[in-house]
């Protein structure tokens, strides 16, 4: 390979990997967008959770195309890395977090907390935001994810958070009642 052609196939290398790496990430090995990525979830984004890929006790999805990005961070948690722009994760049917764009909530980055009514007509939002979420136990969704700050505030057993008063077996049930699943 010529010396110039070598340049532009490692320069289009590390633009890939540069996108693939960051919230404002294409799939496929499209450039970047001019504008950042932001994503704002309505009701009907919210669907069954069976419906969604289960790593351990969580499921996500990606509304905007980088579910492998999602899934792949998902299965491999490492300190540092943030999931992409439209990614939705939920434990549990009537509670979830949604990674927005960059200049949402940088304090907390970027996610967008929401407290939902499921049935099996569909969704509704009750609250959505950060501080005034409040998850099935009580507790404030923010106050409890900022302990996994080092794991893009993403809580799973062992990083900080508070624990929660049921069992992998009890939050499978819980998942399987989902309403919305036909």
């Amino acid at each position: 390979m010529k010396p110039s052609a070598l340049a532009a196939a490692c320069g289009a290398l590390l633009v890939t990997v540069a996108l693939g790496c960051g919230d404002s990430a294409t799939s496929g090995g499209s450039t970047a967008p001019a504008e950042p990525l932001d994503f704002e979830a309505s009701a009907d984004d919210f669907e069954c959770i069976q419906n969604w890929e289960r790593v351990r006790n969580i499921r996500l999805t990606n509304k905007l195309g980088f579910l492998e990005e999602a899934l792949s961070l998902a299965r491999e948690p490492r300190p540092g890395l943030q999931y992409p722009v439209g990614t939705i994760v939920q434990l549990f049917p009537g509670e979830a977090m949604v990674k927005r764009g960059p200049d949402f909530d940088p304090d907390n980055n970027n996610w967008e907390y929401f407290e939902l009514a499921v049935s099996a007509a569909g969704t509704s939002i009750n609250v959505r935001g950060r501080d005034d979420v409040i998850n099935m136990f009580g507790g404030q969704c923010f106050g409890c994810h900022v302990d996994a700050r080092d794991f893009d505030f993403l809580c799973e057993k062992g990083r900080g958070c508070v624990e929660l008063p049921v069992d992998d077996a009890t939050i499978t049930a819980l998942q399987e009642a989902d309403p919305r699943c036909k």
